[in-house]
């Protein structure tokens, strides 16, 4: 019983932490010399938000008003690897191509 209760508390704890809004402040140095180690590796927002212990809204919020003070300053933030969408892949548009073709009376190729 006080093993499970240990954990529940651990793991609610850090439940918390990852999804709680009002986590602390990440300063715009650390938040820069994380997105930039993320860059380099080749990583997507969704490896920053994990290296920074967030959800991805709200690193990509923490990254549009660090990258709005950068710029004026002369300088910008570069792109991280886009992330793989979820359930876009091309068999769902090949289908939907064929399903409005077959309602238009055309032939997809």
């Amino acid at each position: 019983m006080k093993v499970t209760l240990a954990f529940n508390e651990l793991f609610f704890d850090k439940e918390v932490a990852m999804s709680n809004p009002k986590a602390a402040p990440i300063s715009a140095k650390d938040f820069v010399s994380a997105y930039v180690q993320t860059h380099e590796a080749g990583g997507t927002i969704e490896d920053l938000a994990d290296t920074l212990n967030r959800n991805i809204d709200q690193v990509r919020a923490k990254r549009n008003s660090v990258s709005a003070q950068l710029k004026q300053r002369g300088v910008s933030l570069p792109s991280l690897k886009r992330m793989a969408r979820n359930g876009g892949g091309g068999a769902a548009y090949d289908e939907a191509a064929e399903m409005l073709s077959a309602y238009l009376g055309t032939d997809t190729e």
